[in-house]
């Protein structure tokens, strides 16, 4: 606002120098106005300094707030140390979780590879069965003919002590 009247001054006087010589009214009344704004804004700086202690510099602070500074600070200060611990304590549990997703890692490397032996051992123990089956069906069939022939033997036997008894007599 203390800028527009010298604005306003300087706008017209630049445009036409001619007027300004001619109508030397107009430049006093300018030059009026132009005094009452400053005058009239005298007062909104005056109250603009009184929030800063009457125009006293920023190195000049009242004892009382010194201490609120100093209070603020040291609370900035202790939390500011709560948030660096709880950063270092997350970094930790951070460290920490790295670590054990590394173990984890391991240990998923280690049971593949105890998966992949334990599946060999399955198909080979599916296939040891299968034969096992297949030995045990021949085996079966075997018995069976021997069993038959066991019994052919045993009643051509039978029928030859028939046969020497019947001719004997």
């Amino acid at each position: 606002s203390r800028l527009e009247p010298e604005q306003s001054n300087v706008s017209k006087s630049p445009l036409s120098p001619e007027k300004s010589s001619q109508n030397p009214l107009d430049d006093s009344e300018e030059k009026l106005s132009a005094e009452e704004n400053k005058d009239r804004n005298l007062p909104d700086a005056q109250s603009n300094l009184g929030l800063w202690g009457d125009g006293k510099g920023e190195d000049e602070l009242s004892p009382e707030e010194i201490q609120m500074f100093e209070q603020e600070n040291q609370r900035l200060v202790g939390e500011m140390n709560n948030l660096f611990d709880e950063v270092r304590q997350i970094e930790g549990k951070v460290v920490e979780i790295s670590r054990l997703q590394e173990i984890f890692t391991e240990k998923v490397l280690q049971q593949e590879t105890d998966i992949d032996n334990i599946h060999q051992l399955v198909v080979g123990a599916t296939e040891n069965i299968k034969e096992g089956n297949e030995d045990i069906r021949e085996a079966i069939k075997n018995n069976a003919g021997f069993r038959v022939w066991i019994l052919f033997f045993l009643v051509m036997c039978s029928f030859s002590l028939l046969f020497l008894d019947w001719y004997d007599n």
